[in-house]
């Protein structure tokens, strides 16, 4: 049994007392140290009296039981010295109670606990007592356990009981509340992997009985099953019911069946085969990106990335593409967006040629998109198109749509901005930062938000990797290190922030002749902020690079371990203390 440290600063004893607390939160912090309680306590004393107590415990506030059952998921078997037939009655209970998180773990457990049984009768035994009490359960929501644990035991039971599992679960299949069909429909997937155990007319009834369902949350979870069954023997029998079956969910007049449905189509046409995708799927998905729905049409646009490699090139060219053209001024951003995020996953199938035929005009048309959020998509998805057109063909139409995102009233549109410009100087070099751009990065290094200057400063170090020290001193660092001169302080203090980041491109050379100045001049500063984190890159610079680094950082720490702000003056004795 693993021993577990108490770092809780508590007594054993006081974490103990907690589980009886009238405060719900110290419920919590103590079933949270559940295996502190029973690593300290032992397994003896666990079966016989943790597990009774916690059993006590069962009725408690929703927060209380996911604690608990995700402190009994960590293992807890181990210390009940690997009896897991004695957390299986607490198991049972929790599958009963309202929190769908909970009952869903609690589920999961007893399939691992039923694993790790040594005995398979004693397994069967078990695990039909469990199914049996649940399902017979006043609470209908227990019936979600007996969903999930039925797939999970039913190959290891005999025949009387593997039929009277599927008697109860065609039952629940066919209940009267829609939550209990629910729960059949959506774990249905599990069970059909048992064919032929689980017999051809059983699966068409469920089936044929879940199809017909008034509730759309119910057929959706159709597809799942579908998708299993056409990777087992039962396809090639019943091939016909199985692809029938697909047609009326991807007819089915609830958009969400159908949308459910297309975001599944990769994984179909790997079940089919291309052959059976172009045949029997591949007019849908088109059929899709025409749809009335803007649903629709998003889900249809951001699966083209998966399913074009079920398409033979000249549909894509002859009856894909015209059907792109027609969303990429979408009317909805979001069906723009989902398109300028597959889109280009294009080219490399349709080749140089067409890219430039075909593609160029959309990924143009999607770069002057009027929502930024469609361009920042588009710009994390380059590389597909560039790869096949090259770079410098493209830097030119790019670089307006980078200056306009730049200066997007949105931060995250500007943080998620700069992080373009690496790809660039990686794929074309020094070239296509021209001053222009470089003034681009300056700007958003003196952005008002924090988040836009930190991303900022990470691309300058790794611009620095990219094209070298030698261009990055000549062309950048020295505009940066001038912020030092400027009144807002934001942009003083970004100078410390980028010698912090780039410290290790940085040589002992350079550092005393650029780097120790700038420190020295800016422990003077004005702000105390700014001397403090002086005080951080000093004592950064000297751990880091050491030898003839050292003494220049102690001089400058020894002016500040005299400064007027009290925590500067902390901060600095306590650099050199270090030293």
């Amino acid at each position: 049994m693993p021993k577990i440290e108490n770092t809780t600063g508590m007594p054993i004893n006081l974490i103990i007392d907690e589980l009886k607390s009238d405060d719900i939160r110290k419920r919590i912090h103590s079933v949270k140290h559940l295996d502190l309680i029973a690593s300290t306590i032992g397994p003896d004393r666990t079966k016989n009296e943790l597990i009774p107590f916690i059993q006590e415990l069962l009725d408690d506030d929703d927060e209380v039981l996911i604690e608990l059952i995700d402190s009994l998921s960590r293992n807890f078997v181990e210390f009940v010295g690997g009896q897991v037939q004695v957390l299986l009655p607490t198991f049972e209970v929790l599958c009963r109670v309202e929190d769908a998180s909970v009952r869903e773990k609690a589920a999961n457990q007893i399939k691992k606990c039923l694993t790790q049984l040594p005995e398979q009768k004693k397994v069967e035994e078990l695990s039909i007592g469990i199914i049996k009490r649940l399902n017979d359960s006043d609470y209908y929501m227990a019936k979600n356990a007996v969903a999930i644990l039925i797939p999970a035991i039913f190959n290891q039971v005999s025949q009387n009981n593997q039929n009277e599992l599927i008697n109860i679960y065609l039952k629940m299949s066919q209940d009267q509340i829609p939550q209990v069909r629910k729960f059949a429909s959506m774990y249905f997937q599990d069970l059909v992997k048992h064919f032929p155990l689980v017999n051809e007319a059983f699966i068409q009834n469920i089936l044929n009985s879940f199809i017909k369902d008034e509730q759309d949350f119910i057929r959706m979870y159709i597809v799942d099953s579908l998708i299993q069954t056409s990777k087992t023997p039962f396809f090639q029998k019943q091939q016909n019911f199985i692809l029938n079956m697909f047609k009326q969910l991807a007819e089915d007049q609830s958009w969400r069946v159908r949308y459910y449905l297309c975001d599944k189509l990769a994984e179909i046409g790997e079940a089919l085969s291309k052959d059976g995708y172009r045949k029997n799927f591949q007019m849908y998905h088109l059929k899709f990106l025409q749809d009335t729905e803007p649903e629709m049409k998003s889900i249809a646009a951001l699966k083209i990335e998966r399913v074009c490699i079920l398409m033979d090139p000249e549909d894509i060219l002859n009856k894909l593409i015209p059907l792109l053209k027609s969303i990429q001024c979408d009317t909805n951003a979001f069906v723009r967006n989902a398109l300028a995020s597959s889109v280009l996953a294009l080219c490399p199938i349709i080749g140089k040629k067409n890219t430039s035929e075909q593609i160029l005009p959309i990924f143009l048309t999607l770069l002057k998109d009027q929502d930024s959020e469609v361009r920042i998509t588009l710009f994390k998805k380059l590389s597909l198109i560039t790869n096949v057109l090259g770079v410098d063909s493209l830097s030119q139409s790019v670089i307006p749509a980078l200056t306009e995102l730049a200066q997007d009233k949105n931060w995250r549109i500007r943080a998620s901005t700069i992080e373009v410009l690496s790809f660039f100087a990686r794929a074309i070099g020094p070239e296509f930062l021209s001053d222009k751009v470089l003034k681009l990065l300056l700007d958003w290094m003196g952005d008002k938000v924090f988040s836009v200057r930190q991303t900022a400063i990470q691309q300058t170090a790794q611009l620095i990797s990219i094209l070298g020290f030698a261009w990055a001193d000549k062309h950048l660092l020295t505009k940066i290190w001038a912020f030092q001169q400027i009144q807002n302080y934001l942009h003083r203090i970004t100078v410390l922030f980028t010698i912090n980041n780039i410290i290790s491109q940085l040589n002992n050379d350079y550092i005393l002749r650029t780097i120790v100045p700038i420190l020295q001049s800016m422990s003077k500063d004005s702000v105390a902020n700014i001397r403090s984190n002086v005080c951080r890159t000093s004592i950064q610079l000297a751990k880091e690079k050491g030898g003839n680094i050292v003494d220049p950082m102690k001089k400058i720490l020894q002016t500040l371990s005299d400064d007027q702000d009290a925590e500067v003056k902390y901060q600095a004795k306590s650099s050199l203390e270090s030293l």
